[in-house]
């Protein structure tokens, strides 16, 4: 009785070990959009993320999760991203996010049909303001119909304290 205790709580520390020396990702904010084939991103798809900042002495990572299939068309995925302060101000950038290199080999990590892109769109962001956020993802593509992708995904990490 006594080695089965010894054997059952060695299997046990060996289970519980690996999960307690790692740390969870530390999100105060997570939300996704998707899409299937019936209902493909459009131009007009306005993904809106809302998000508050309580504590504006720490970094923040912004981060973005994209799934698309293997078959998407292009090399990339241009989008107009939209921010909006606490104070009503907002800030306009186009980006670029390059899926794959020149000869179609994906920067995704790909399983089966489908990829997932990880992109930081910014490390260790500084919210100056307490309050409410908004990032808003507009396709911005040449394209009205942008087929294979899957789900948008926006994250907001906690960081370090500055």
């Amino acid at each position: 009785k006594s080695v089965f205790t010894i054997w059952y709580c060695i299997a046990l520390a060996c289970c519980l070990l690996p999960m307690a020396s790692c740390d969870p990702p530390n999100y105060i904010f997570e939300d996704n959009v998707s899409f299937t084939p019936e209902k493909p991103m459009i131009y007009t798809d306005s993904l809106v993320y809302n998000f508050k900042i309580k504590d504006t002495n720490r970094y923040y990572n912004l981060l973005l999760e994209i799934d698309h299939n293997k078959k998407y068309q292009w090399e990339n995925l241009y989008v107009k991203i939209d921010t909006k302060f606490p104070d009503q101000i907002n800030k306009t950038q186009e980006l670029s996010i390059l899926l794959a290199d020149e000869s179609g080999e994906w920067y995704s990590d790909c399983r089966g049909k489908t990829c997932t892109f990880y992109l930081a769109l910014q490390e260790q962001a500084i919210f100056p303001q307490k309050g409410d956020y908004q990032i808003k993802i507009v396709p911005w593509m040449r394209q009205d119909t942008i087929k294979d992708i899957y789900r948008v995904a926006f994250k907001v990490e906690r960081d370090g304290r500055r």
